[in-house]
């Protein structure tokens, strides 16, 4: 029977600061496994856009090989164009970055103010220990054995101080330990601000890049402007347009994998979409656009480099640079129902890719002759064109 008590005052003696101990690491484990996940994720989405942008420099050195052999103010456009885009999606890069940085901070600094609170509790209950045995005061072991007078006393006065004892140590360890996390979470604060330093200079050189590359490819637009003199010109050209989209739509679907049969199109979706982005609508369905063409999607004004995101989920059947449209992508979102984005800066994604509802597909731009950043929106049910609006919401 003393031997029971006396184990239960050990366990009630120890309960309290192995709680404590238990409920901090798993918290610190907690942050640790969510820095981890959304870096593995971050690191995919560069890794993605760095094979995007490689194929973009690609297509962009062979333009200007062409362009070489031959002087062609489409080709120099589209040159540019592509330049624009190479350079937007390095900028996303370091933005992203600059993104995961930051965040990785602010859980450094979440961390270090845990491990700060958590070594003045121990410090608290190591004080609150010394206090206790202070205050029991300064027994002599050597008389305590050499007194046969109360052996059962005896024995729960060893077995209290060897619990009292227990406890000091293993306070000094946990001491220990959050003093030695706390000095490894400084140094890797100091490293991130270092590395956020740089990745901000990094940002400010990609933005000049990137306005050089537009102010390139404003001049060519002018240049091929020029080209266009009458209304009549201007109308052959946006039907040679219209039929080239079309058909690389068509070559597009051709040339698919089967679609999932878990994507279910938009017919019970009507009325419940976002928009791809936040602007204003210039140009609507079916308001006249030149002649007797009247406009097939919808013309959405946005600030430039804002995402574009997918109005439902569904697999990126199309996504390359179109005379006309410029940067465009094609959602196919099953049973027939398509969207279509044109006029983009940069894409983010690659044929084949799945996408969910509201996951960025590109960045609002002014490619394929745009003046000002405009997305072209279009969604298209068994190869027809319907009226965006009956879908998305304001």
């Amino acid at each position: 029977m003393l031997k029971q008590v006396n184990h239960l005052q050990k366990i009630t003696l120890n309960a309290p600061f192995q709680l404590i101990r238990a409920f901090f690491c798993f918290l610190l484990f907690t942050l640790s496994s969510n820095v981890l996940a959304e870096s593995t994720a971050l690191e995919k989405q560069n890794q993605k856009l760095k094979q995007v942008q490689e194929r973009i420099k690609q297509q962009r050195v062979a333009i200007n090989k062409r362009i070489a052999e031959k002087n062609d103010l489409e080709a120099t456009f589209k040159s540019a164009e592509l330049q624009v885009a190479e350079i937007a999606l390095k900028l996303t890069q370091t933005n992203n970055k600059l993104g995961a940085v930051n965040d990785k901070i602010s859980a450094l600094e979440k961390e270090q103010n845990t491990l700060t609170k958590q070594k003045k509790q121990h410090q608290s209950v190591l004080a609150e220990l010394v206090k206790t045995a202070y205050l029991q005061g300064n027994h002599d072991y050597t008389k305590l054995l050499l007194n046969q007078d109360d052996p059962a006393k005896l024995e729960r006065l060893i077995a209290y101080y060897q619990a009292l004892n227990d406890a000091r140590v293993n306070q000094l360890k946990d001491i220990q330990r959050v003093l030695s996390r706390l000095d490894e979470v400084e140094q890797e604060l100091s490293y991130q601000r270092t590395e956020l330093v740089e990745l901000k200079s990094n940002q400010e050189q990609d933005k000049r890049e990137l306005a050089i590359s537009q102010k390139n490819r404003s001049a060519s637009l002018r240049k091929l402007n020029a080209r266009i003199r009458t209304d009549q010109q201007k109308l052959k050209q946006l039907q040679e347009d219209q039929a080239r989209l079309a058909k690389a739509i068509e070559d597009a679907q051709r040339t698919a994998v089967k679609t999932p049969e878990s994507l279910v199109g938009l017919y019970n979706l009507k009325k419940k979409l976002k928009w791809p982005t936040k602007g204003r609508i210039n140009k609507r369905f079916g308001q006249r656009r030149s002649g007797a063409l009247r406009w097939k999607g919808v013309l959405m004004s946005s600030e430039l480099g804002s995402p574009v995101n997918s109005i439902a989920e569904g697999i990126v059947l199309y996504a390359d640079w179109l005379k006309g449209f410029g940067w465009v992508t094609v959602v196919d979102h099953g049973k027939g129902y398509m969207s279509l984005y044109g006029h983009n800066q940069a894409l983010l994604k690659s044929v084949g890719d799945f996408v969910e509802q509201d996951e960025p597909l590109a960045l609002v731009g002014q490619s394929g002759g745009q003046s000002s950043p405009n997305l072209y929106f279009e969604i298209r049910y068994k190869g027809k064109t319907v009226d965006p609006a009956r879908w998305c919401r304001r």
